[in-house]
Parts: C-alpha cells; structure tokens; sequence
C-alpha cells in the first residue's frame, strides 16, 4: 500500500467569499483598480487559512496583469510555503486571478471602444 501525503482543500473558503469577491470585480470601473480587489480579496482568504498574518503582508500578494500570474513574495512566502505545497490554495489563487483578468480584459477593450467614440466626437465634419 502507497502511503501518500495529506492533502488540505480550502475550498469552503473561496466559497464564502466567492460572490463577494466577483460582486467587487463587478463594481470595478478602471483596469488599474482590479488587481487591487484581487489582492484585498486573496488576502482575505490566506487570512481565514492563517489568521495570525499582519496587514502589512497584503502588499506581498500581487497580480501581473499581462499573463495573470500571482505572486507570492516575501514574509507571506514564507508563512504560505506549507499551505502552498501540501494544499489547493495556488489553485484557488489562480482561479480567483482568472476571474480577475477577465474583469481587467473586459474594462480595457471597453475603454478602448470608448477611446475610439471620443475621437469620433472630436472630429468635424466638412
């Protein structure tokens, strides 16, 4: 018999934030302000896993808009480092960073369809 190592889910707790956190995605008007609610809501969720974790470490936790990766740096690296290896969190990070680059794709090609109309006002007609 294969003994394998335990695997922890934290799947009930991107559950419980799962409707807030697409309702703030939602509620996003500029590009720029997205990766801000990702990282206030992926905060929230390594917080319910590790409750003892400072404020501070929320600047740790990044979105890179261009392909959608999270990163993860510093003091909060290294208090996640087991959670990171023996559990789904990446996995729900990346789910929720998904979510998030839809949101960001969505604002930037609507805001360049907007662009385009401002220029079409501009112009005078002879």
């Amino acid at each position: 018999m294969i003994r394998r190592e335990k695997m922890y889910s934290y799947v009930k707790y991107e559950k419980e934030l799962e409707s807030d956190y697409r309702r703030a995605l939602d509620q996003v008007k500029r590009p720029e302000e997205v990766a801000d609610v990702f990282r206030e809501y992926a905060f929230k969720l390594v917080s319910m896993i590790y409750e003892d974790l400072s404020s501070d470490m929320k600047e740790h936790l990044k979105l890179t808009t261009d392909d959608g990766d999270v990163e993860i740096e510093g003091e909060l690296k290294e208090k996640l480092s087991e959670a990171l290896e023996k559990s789904d969190l990446m996995a729900i990070l990346k789910r929720m960073a998904q979510d998030a680059i839809n949101r960001y794709k969505k604002l930037k090609h609507d805001d360049e369809r907007t662009d385009l109309f401002r220029l079409g006002d501009n112009a005078r007609i002879h």
